[in-house]
């Protein structure tokens, strides 16, 4: 079933996340969060925000599960404190930068010990009402489908995008790449980070916000994507793309977040975050 959350009158959403180790890896090192952020105590009454987030090991480091999953706990406990004092575009930005000092510092003090370098890609998603905010590190994506439109909010961190941007690759063959999984940033690469941001974005009570991983959009175009969610529930539209991308060869590790919404007026929150069995190893929220 998928969680539900409590923003006021206006879009309540629906999500579902779900991660899956794919096909060909034997390690899962990709880690998902969805949830209700907790509000401050000086905002008694104010509208609950959402957060999402899809983060992807990057492969070939030694510990890409590790900083995956050290850069979804950090952005998910810095962001309460950022939007406290900050608007959530730069809240955002905040939340990322301290994931990526963290990651930086930790592999740097345990060099001694030889433990590898670790990156990862961060996508993230506030909510907010009718409105959301994006921040971007990597090539995990954000998209909003809604019945007229598809709209990629995120903007890749790649070789293969770079190269179809300035036309020596076609879509098609950046998608067949030799080199579509290498990154040109990421979250623990360096000892800063350059952090793309967006929003507001206003959100349709049709539309649906969905977070991935490459494991995912390297093994279906946009419309496959779009289609799915248009047709499902967020919960049968995440389990859907994770069993049509592992039918496609499951190449990589799969991570999903489907956000849907209702148009409704205020009412109670029942559930509030993905709990931790969820977000490692995959499901829907109870």
């Amino acid at each position: 079933m998928p969680a539900r959350g409590h923003t006021g009158a206006g879009l309540q959403p629906e999500y579902s996340a779900r991660t899956d180790v794919g096909r060909v890896r034997e390690i899962n090192e990709d880690r998902v969060f969805a949830g209700q952020l907790p509000l401050s105590s000086d905002q008694p009454g104010a509208a609950a925000r959402h957060l999402l987030v899809v983060a992807d090991g990057v492969g070939g480091f030694e510990r890409g599960e590790w900083a995956s999953e050290q850069a979804v706990t950090v952005v998910a406990a810095e962001l309460p404190l950022q939007l406290a004092v900050h608007e959530p575009r730069e809240a955002l930005q905040r939340a990322f930068e301290a994931a990526n000092q963290l990651i930086w510092q930790r592999q740097r003090s345990e060099a001694e010990s030889r433990l590898g370098p670790a990156a990862t890609t961060v996508v993230a998603v506030i909510i907010d009402g009718g409105h959301l905010w994006w921040a971007n590190v990597g090539d995990s994506r954000a998209y909003v489908v809604g019945q007229d439109r598809m709209q990629r909010l995120t903007r890749d961190h790649s070789w293969v995008e770079e190269q179809v941007r300035n036309g020596s690759l076609t879509p098609d063959q950046a998608r067949i790449s030799e080199r579509r999984n290498v990154i040109t940033r990421g979250v623990g690469f360096q000892p800063a980070v350059d952090v793309d941001t967006g929003g507001p974005v206003e959100l349709r009570p049709s539309d649906v916000v969905v977070l991935c991983s490459d494991g995912l959009h390297g093994l279906l175009a946009d419309e496959d994507i779009a289609s799915v969610v248009r047709k499902y529930p967020t919960a049968e539209a995440t389990e859907r793309l994770v069993g049509l991308s592992n039918e496609r060869g499951g190449t990589d590790n799969i991570s999903v977040i489907v956000c849907g919404f209702v148009d409704r007026p205020a009412v109670t929150a029942w559930a509030d975050t993905i709990d931790d069995e969820v977000s490692r190893q995959g499901g829907n929220a109870p």
